[in-house]
């Protein structure tokens, strides 16, 4: 019987997802449901799209499209008990198109002011997920370092989000291997830090005030600073940026259906619940959280202080707790006066503010 996998959300990242997803022979004789709000006749010329281009690459796969708005749980929850899906990718955005990191970077902001926009739909979706009664796993895109702990505080976390830290990694191999002669496929690099070390690492060559930890395996002679200066390469900006967390998302549905009893590793954000970015391990499918290098407690505490420096002081059973000096920028920058803690069920409300604000 053929694998069910349903896409949420067909923007840039969702298009991107199907794209790669179809043209794998591994994974092309899957059967796809893609869900939207966008009118049946848009989406489906895409698809065309996809389907044709796919089927050059000698992959037929099958695609269906609903047209479903998320922020209906309801008729989100009936999808998805019809369609019994074994995976659920989410890439849907609160704000179409938007690239929340081009406002906070420039102005010195952490992304996690954007976590209320990040959650809304996510938990809709996952308030879908449990109301349907499927047991399917969710793979979230929107800011796994804290959706995820978030949504967890109420019993909804998506089986693992993808993107982020994940993107570090390439960069991190390729820079070690510059430096070594090694082939970037043959660096084994564990690393441990939120969407920030990601960000400032990826950006500037230094994690500035960010905690991580990192192994590769073999090094004793490169410095993590020679390292990190060889991973600020300049690459593209917008929507364009998508491929790459389309690109996580691909590899983890191909893990998750893997059976072969390989053991696979990858980095990903808020895996099981978790705050911050880990490497996990699959084995037939199903993930852990890797500790050959570090202890789960040491990298829960560098995650809690690499957050920190993405504006969020801790995620508990109250919700979001913001850093005073991320309130006080988001008021100077913005005018917008962020709470010092804001609960789950206030998000979508103050969520409504701040899309306003950006709009303007």
């Amino acid at each position: 019987m053929a694998h069910k996998i349903m896409i949420v959300g067909y923007g840039s990242t969702g298009k991107y997802v199907l794209d790669m997803l179809t043209r794998l022979p591994v994974l092309g004789d899957c059967d796809y449901y893609v869900i939207s709000r966008a009118p049946k006749e848009e989406a489906e010329k895409r698809i065309n799209l996809t389907l044709v281009s796919a089927g050059i690459l000698g992959v037929y796969p099958k695609v269906k499209y609903i047209c479903c708005d998320i922020n209906d749980v309801q008729r989100m929850s009936d999808v998805i008990a019809d369609a019994v899906p074994e995976i659920i990718a989410y890439t849907g955005r609160y704000v179409k198109g938007a690239k929340y990191g081009e406002f906070s970077y420039p102005n010195h902001i952490g992304y996690g002011v954007w976590t209320p926009m990040s959650a809304v739909l996510a938990a809709k979706l996952m308030y879908a997920v449990k109301q349907s009664g499927v047991k399917v796993r969710v793979i979230n895109t929107s800011y796994g370092d804290a959706v995820s702990p978030l949504l967890a505080t109420c019993g909804l976390a998506p089986y693992t989000s993808a993107g982020n830290l994940n993107h570090l990694i390439p960069r991190i191999a390729r820079a070690y291997g510059m430096l070594t002669g090694t082939s970037p496929g043959c660096v084994d690099v564990s690393f441990v830090g939120s969407h920030y070390a990601n960000t400032y690492i990826s950006k500037e060559g230094a994690p500035k005030e960010s905690p991580y930890l990192m192994n590769i395996a073999g090094n004793n002679i490169i410095s993590d600073r020679d390292i990190f200066r060889n991973c600020a390469i300049p690459t593209g900006s917008g929507q364009e940026r998508n491929i790459m967390i389309a690109s996580d998302v691909v590899k983890l549905i191909e893990l998750m259906l893997d059976q072969s009893g390989r053991v696979h590793k990858i980095h990903v954000p808020g895996p099981l619940g978790k705050i911050g970015g880990y490497p996990v391990l699959f084995q037939n499918g199903m993930l852990s959280i890797d500790e050959s290098c570090f202890s789960l407690e040491d990298m829960e505490t560098v995650n809690r202080g690499s957050l920190r420096c993405d504006g969020i002081e801790q995620i508990d059973e109250d919700g979001l707790h913001f850093t005073e000096e991320v309130i006080l920028k988001m008021k100077k920058v913005f005018d917008l006066d962020y709470p010092r803690t804001l609960a789950l069920s206030e998000c979508e409300e103050f969520a409504t503010k701040i899309a306003k604000k950006l709009e303007g």
